[in-house]
């Protein structure tokens, strides 16, 4: 069920100033995927676009903040993974143009890595696993784990493997849990600087893991809810953690998927919803693949 993975990202994205949540959305998976689509080495792009208002119909989730009145201020999730270290390292060195754009969407970005068995899912029976924005009837939440200060981290992540996301992964009313067990994020470390972008996080603040669950439907959520594995789940996670910021996806936007890139992530979430929408299956063929990406014919040496 899980694929190989070397490394995989949790950039968690904060958007620019000023632009209103929805331009931060379609900005983000139009006109700044398609340079980011367009990179090497990817294995895996998904984009989660996150809400934290209808985060707290998560089950437990006012136990599990200290302030759900607090937005967290990140409202993306840009969900990268590699196959190898070399593939990480040939998307890192072709960065320049992705990073140059970053000041137009996004006012602060963390990157965040987890790598190889700290990468996992443990069950995943939705029906799409390339989701082109629309969920449909599922409730995905994705949980930001704090750890507590001062704890054993290989203790902490132990927790959430072998103890937190099992427990979540056998109940009946859950399709899917993934986590990544992220490194510990070093600010002095960071090499790859976006104009106008903060890339600093507090240790205080940082995030050690990421659980992804996925309901059904709003009765399965509300069936979990009542079980008394969620008490138990949610009792877990306050004695390893000092905060869990619960967000929704209200969308999950495909980019890469088993190596290859999606057709919304050739051709944006927006005309890829066209083309299966008319189903126009002349649009998904090689020679129209190829195609697009060819360089363009008619393109300028000072550019458009």
């Amino acid at each position: 069920m899980t694929e190989t993975i070397e490394v995989a990202m949790m950039n968690l994205l904060w958007p620019r100033r000023g632009l209103d949540r929805g331009l931060f959305f379609d900005y983000w998976s139009g006109a700044h995927t398609q340079i980011s689509s367009r990179l090497p080495g990817i294995h895996q792009y998904f984009q989660h676009h996150l809400d934290d208002v209808t985060g707290r119909l998560f089950p437990g989730s006012d136990e599990l903040s200290s302030d759900t009145t607090r937005s967290p201020g990140f409202f993306g999730d840009a969900e990268i993974t590699f196959a190898t270290r070399e593939n990480l390292e040939a998307f890192a060195a072709s960065l320049s143009p992705l990073m140059n754009d970053e000041q137009n969407v996004f006012a602060k970005t963390i990157s965040y890595q987890a790598t190889t068995e700290n990468v996992a899912t443990l069950i995943d029976d939705c029906v799409d696993d390339s989701p082109n924005g629309d969920l449909g009837q599922y409730e995905k939440y994705m949980l930001y784990l704090r750890r507590r200060a001062g704890s054993d981290l290989e203790g902490f992540r132990a927790i959430v493997r072998d103890e937190v996301a099992p427990s979540l992964a056998s109940s009946p009313d859950v399709i899917k849990v993934r986590y990544r067990l992220v490194d510990l994020y070093d600010n002095d470390a960071v090499t790859l600087l976006a104009p106008n972008v903060s890339n600093i996080e507090p240790e205080s603040t940082q995030a050690t893991a990421c659980i992804e669950v996925v309901f059904p439907d709003s009765m399965a959520r509300r069936r979990y809810g009542a079980s008394a594995l969620s008490a138990r789940t949610v009792q877990g996670l306050r004695e390893a953690c000092d905060e869990v910021v619960v967000m929704r996806a209200l969308r999950t936007f495909t980019v890469y998927n088993h190596g290859r890139i999606t057709l919304a992530g050739l051709r944006t979430p927006q005309m890829a919803a066209q083309i299966r929408t008319i189903g126009a299956i002349n649009q998904t063929s090689t020679e129209v693949e190829q195609l697009l990406l060819n360089e363009h014919t008619q393109l300028t040496a000072g550019g458009l």
